[in-house]
């Protein structure tokens, strides 16, 4: 298990993209994205986290 969860692999730089993979119960999702967009991407888990914080259940 890594650091992000039982399902999420830790993201690895290869070839000049960052490679990320998810997996859930019998699936699973690899995808390569460009550093710029990995970038985005990571601002925008930030803010919906602390989106998710402010939540109540």
């Amino acid at each position: 298990m890594s650091k992000y969860g039982k399902e999420i692999e830790e993201p690895f730089a290869r070839g000049g993209l960052v490679v990320l993979d998810v997996r859930d119960y019998d699936s699973r999702a690899v995808t390569s994205i460009a550093p710029d967009e990995a970038r985005l991407l990571g601002l925008r888990l930030i803010k919906l986290a602390d989106e998710a914080e402010g939540q109540e259940w």
